[in-house]
């Protein structure tokens, strides 16, 4: 019977001993991780390196929910989003040259566009681009 207490002992402490060394694996492992910082709202992407703000963050200014669906990394960002009911493309541009074509690419295939110092945003009607640019308050529209 001793044989056996003595069995079990030993397979509590090196139960214990593995959930130890699993718990530092874990805590070393975790301490290794980038930091991640959580902040209310979007921030800044790569794509919009010439722009305070992405096209999320400007699409959030507006209070467009929708989501980025393109980028060139430096020279461009797309999102998607729908204000006011109407569904709208926006964009975020690294210089007006770059918007302005875009922007005449979108009145080809039958958009509306209202642009913006390096943004743009398109619609099936004039509705809605009017309604995003109305929803932009005026500080952050001068900044991109």
């Amino acid at each position: 019977m001793e044989v056996q207490v003595v069995k079990r002992v030993t397979a509590s402490v090196v139960g214990v001993l593995v959930g130890l060394a699993a718990t530092w694996l874990i805590i070393v492992a975790a301490q290794h991780q980038p930091a991640r910082l959580v902040t209310r709202g979007p921030q800044p992407t790569p794509a919009g390196e010439h722009t305070q703000f992405g096209v999320v963050a400007l699409m959030w200014s507006a209070g467009c929910e929708g989501e980025q669906i393109a980028e060139e990394r430096g020279a461009h960002e797309v999102g998607m989003c729908t204000v006011d009911g109407h569904e709208v493309t926006v964009a975020v541009f690294e210089s007006s040259t770059r918007r302005d074509e875009w922007a005449a690419f979108m009145s080809r295939i039958g958009s509306m566009v209202v642009t913006r110092d390096r943004w743009a945003v398109a619609g099936n009607d004039t509705a809605g681009p009017e309604a995003f640019v109305d929803a932009v308050p005026n500080a952050i529209a001068a900044v991109f």
